[in-house]
């Protein structure tokens, strides 16, 4: 038997799951933590990560697992073991059909802040980067039905990083939650606005990381319902000049100075204003290449394409996980078994 690389690349961390396209099926995928392998941080990190395919029958990896090779606290020394250990943390998944998002049992919520961030309180199950949809909330209607991705999970809740709740009358008492596929059936998909400032550049505020799924030059339209005060940017286009992994905003070339502030309609309000405020893709732009003088479609930024392909490897994000932490820049090669 023998391995041919089916293909590689590399790419730096955000601390959030990566989803790697693959050509043809797999047999066996292997990342390396280029930056923390020299180093040895008070808490052991994640440095090499292995997952074996179908092929190896018995020995093929279970979803959300692998053999992960992680440093000693403090030291160079190496532990291996497995993403399912009792010292357990998120590994990788492959996919060769479209995800379907499984039925849940009703996950209550006992809170959420009207702060900025939002937090919410709640007997969490979930990881960091994972997006829950919101429903059936006592008290904040106003964002019932609205998908969030969260950040700062502890066993006992976690923050919602684009839900800027500050001004909203009160706080929520109770709630649902369900977590939804990261990965939708057209991309770029639209997203939920939770604030848009009054700027000369609007620095425009989204339930979601918008870093994996927009990109600066894209062109986006704005859909803000009546009851969202800001009703001067409805149906208006903008090009994106900037895009922050670091408050889920993106920064749009639209002056909002004199435009009136943008807010979330009361609770009492819902649902008969409970319309959301949106983005979407609204169109590429021609790329010229100044050094072959070629001019044509930056196909990476045109809308729209399938997210469903397939197959796919999905690493989970985190120090301790195979996509790392946050800059940690992280190698990785997909592997065809010959036999």
């Amino acid at each position: 038997m023998a391995f041919t690389i089916l293909t590689g690349g590399s790419f730096t961390s955000t601390g959030v799951g990566v989803k790697i396209n693959l050509p043809s099926s797999a047999d066996y995928f292997v990342t390396t933590n280029v930056t923390q392998l020299p180093l040895a941080p008070a808490t052991g990190v994640v440095v090499r990560a292995e997952w074996y395919g179908p092929k190896f029958g018995l020995g093929q990896t279970a979803a959300n697992d692998g053999i992960r090779w992680k440093k000693t606290n403090s030291t160079n020394a190496i532990n291996i073991d497995t993403f399912a250990t009792s010292t357990a943390s998120n590994g990788f998944t492959y996919y060769t059909t479209s995800p379907i998002v499984e039925a849940q049992a009703a996950n209550a919520i006992t809170a959420i802040t009207n702060a900025t961030p939002a937090v919410v309180t709640q007997t969490n199950t979930y990881s960091n980067g994972d997006i829950i949809r919101i429903y059936n909330t006592t008290g904040m209607l106003q964002i019932a039905g609205m998908d969030f991705q969260i950040s700062s999970v502890s066993g006992s809740g976690y923050t919602l990083l684009g839900l800027p709740a500050a001004g909203f009358a009160a706080a929520a008492t109770a709630g649902y939650t369900r977590r939804i596929s990261q990965f939708n059936f057209v991309d770029p998909e639209f997203l939920y606005v939770t604030n848009i400032t009054q700027a000369t550049n609007a620095v425009v505020t989204l339930s979601v990381d918008p870093t994996t799924i927009y990109a600066v030059g894209m062109l986006v339209k704005f859909t803000v319902p009546y009851s969202y005060g800001m009703t001067q940017i409805n149906q208006m286009t903008g090009e994106i000049i900037a895009v922050s992994a670091a408050n889920y905003t993106i920064t749009v070339n639209i002056n909002t100075s004199a435009f009136t502030a943008f807010a979330f309609p009361a609770s009492s309000g819902s649902p008969t204003t409970q319309l959301f405020a949106t983005i979407a893709p609204s169109g590429a732009r021609t790329q010229n290449d100044p050094i072959y003088g070629v001019t044509g479609y930056d196909f990476v930024k045109q809308p729209f394409h399938t997210a469903q392909f397939t197959p796919y490897m999905y690493l989970a994000g985190g120090a301790q996980s195979p996509a790392g932490a946050n800059n940690d820049q992280i190698n990785w090669i997909a592997y065809k078994l010959e036999t």
